[in-house]
């Protein structure tokens, strides 16, 4: 495809739009992004309206605010799901398009330069919890609405954006929506890489309980089930600090690229030991370094430890010695869909995890009080079976003493490349690039799984997916430290230039897709 005369209007409009916006738009997203966002779904009784917690309704009713004073229709589905919709009457059709974002967020990990919720601007980059996912992008499809309203533009088709309030524990809000309200007919999930994000790795989560000792039991390490932990600390008891700083430090035992990422401090319980990783979501692990892995890999080779605390250590080190399942025995590669991933990022005390169903799944019955769950967010490839994975870590598990408490999964989603959506879309991209980037897999997990017929539409730009042109940055600006900046990491960052090109590829992708459909 090329661009007609009407299109390159189209896309010089909303370029010149935004432009003429940015100052707003930066204004209204530093003001999303201090909202705390996290999904919060602990609380079996929670109150009306916030089944994710009180700070995912206030950010609801931030947008439901904004939207009441821009002249945007909206509607709150009882805080799972909230809708803003394009102003438009006698739509021919009762087929609609709708942009799919969400407005919670992962934990702020350790690592941050400044508070992860105090967003700053630096040039054409915002850093903050949020600002690349998602909420980037979700006010840059609300201004996408704004925009067609001030041009006047009429769909063939009823056009609204879908914002979640529960994406990153578990996508139970497009959940709920598809199942009680039903599924858009055409859903543009804007959470992934662009051009389109055809293939997305099969989910699997496993919750492994193993036996422990008293130095391991009530341990807790990570912060979130699908982030690469960037810390993790335990304190031993019974031990003084030289003995550690001996076993750590100078025994030989433990490799200098370990043995600089650990931390030793006397307190009142113990000595700690904290062990620094480099933080990073679970489905692109490439740059980042598990915390967790650091710090079972010396205490495994310490000599501090003995009986079920040295052989779990042994173990968690053993299954977390890279991000791609290699130490459990479930690691697989092809060229569809790329390599498998498992991040070992959570653990909590065995006596909690009950507490904690509700968030992790679990479903399995009584746990040990002596034990510590360590919960695996496997990404798995195209063609792999998912009942072998889990029989491979069920002999590892079985091996350490421990058992699988809980298992959840989701089948890989799979959009055929010749599919004429995906098509138009990536044809959208290249169109307006200038480019010939295809169609992408990735490990990420977004709410097209649980849409009928949903595509994936961007908005990130990766230098392994899509080629360099002017108008985009795909290299981590120099004032972000090595290894930080990514979607979960600490100093998450958003390009402006990246949003302004994503709010183009969108006005465009949107009137011809809509097009396209009728």
């Amino acid at each position: 495809m090329t661009l007609t005369a009407t299109e390159r209007d189209l896309v010089d409009a909303a370029s010149r739009w935004f432009d003429a916006h940015r100052a707003q738009f930066v204004d209204e997203l530093c003001e999303l992004l201090r909202y705390p966002s996290v999904s919060d779904e602990s609380d079996p009784n929670p109150r009306p309206g916030a089944p994710y917690g009180p700070e995912v309704r206030r950010v609801f009713d931030h947008m439901l605010a904004k939207a009441g004073r821009d002249g945007l229709p909206t509607r709150d589905y009882t805080g799972h799901v909230m809708e803003v919709v394009y102003p438009q009457e006698n739509v021919e059709t009762d087929r609609d398009i709708a942009f799919v974002d969400h407005l919670d967020v992962v934990p702020a990990d350790d690592g941050w330069t400044h508070d992860a919720f105090d967003p700053q601007v630096i040039g054409d980059i915002v850093i903050g919890r949020g600002s690349l996912d998602n909420k980037g992008v979700a006010l840059t499809s609300y201004f996408l609405l704004r925009f067609f309203k001030e041009h006047d533009h009429r769909f063939r088709h009823r056009v609204r954006i879908l914002f979640g309030g529960s994406e990153e524990i578990a996508l139970n809000d497009i959940k709920w929506f598809v199942a009680n309200i039903g599924a858009p007919y055409q859903a543009i999930v804007t959470d992934g890489p662009f051009p389109v994000n055809n293939i997305q790795k099969g989910l699997l989560d496993v919750d492994v309980e193993l036996p422990v000792g008293p130095q391991l039991r009530g341990w807790h390490a990570g912060t979130a089930t699908n982030t690469v932990p960037g810390a993790a600390a335990i304190t031993l008891t019974g031990v003084d600090e030289s003995t550690v700083r001996q076993a750590f430090c100078q025994s030989g035992n433990i490799a200098p690229d370990i043995a600089e990422r650990l931390h030793i401090n006397a307190t009142a319980q113990g000595v700690t030991i904290e062990a620094t990783g480099v933080a990073g979501h679970a489905c692109q692990p490439s740059g980042t370094v598990n915390a967790i892995a650091v710090l079972t890999t010396a205490l495994a080779r310490s000599g501090l430890l003995e009986g079920r605390d040295l052989t779990a250590a042994q173990a968690i080190a053993q299954w977390t010695k890279d991000s791609y399942g290699t130490g459990l025995g479930i690691d697989c590669e092809n060229a569809e869909s790329g390599p498998t991933t498992a991040n070992g990022g959570l653990i909590i005390p065995a006596n909690e995890f009950a507490e904690a169903d509700k968030v992790l799944g679990a479903v399995s019955g009584e746990t040990s009080e002596d034990a510590i769950v360590l919960h695996f967010d496997i990404r798995y490839a195209v063609g792999q079976a998912h009942e072998q994975i889990i029989e491979r870590i069920q002999a590892q598990a079985e091996a350490a003493g421990g058992r699988i408490v809980d298992i959840l999964n989701d089948d890989p989603y799979y959009v055929q490349a010749d599919d004429p959506r995906v098509q138009l879309l990536t044809a959208t991209y290249n169109d307006v690039l200038g480019c010939e980037a295809r169609p992408v897999a990735v490990g990420d997990g977004t709410h097209a799984r649980f849409i009928p017929r949903a595509l994936n539409f961007g908005p990130e730009f990766h230098a392994d997916h899509v080629p360099a042109v002017d108008g985009i940055d795909l290299e981590t600006p120099p004032f972000i430290a090595p290894g930080a900046g990514n979607a979960h990491g600490a100093d998450e960052w958003a390009s402006l230039k990246n949003l302004k090109t994503a709010f183009v590829l969108y006005a465009l992708g949107l009137v011809r897709l809509d097009q396209y459909l009728q």
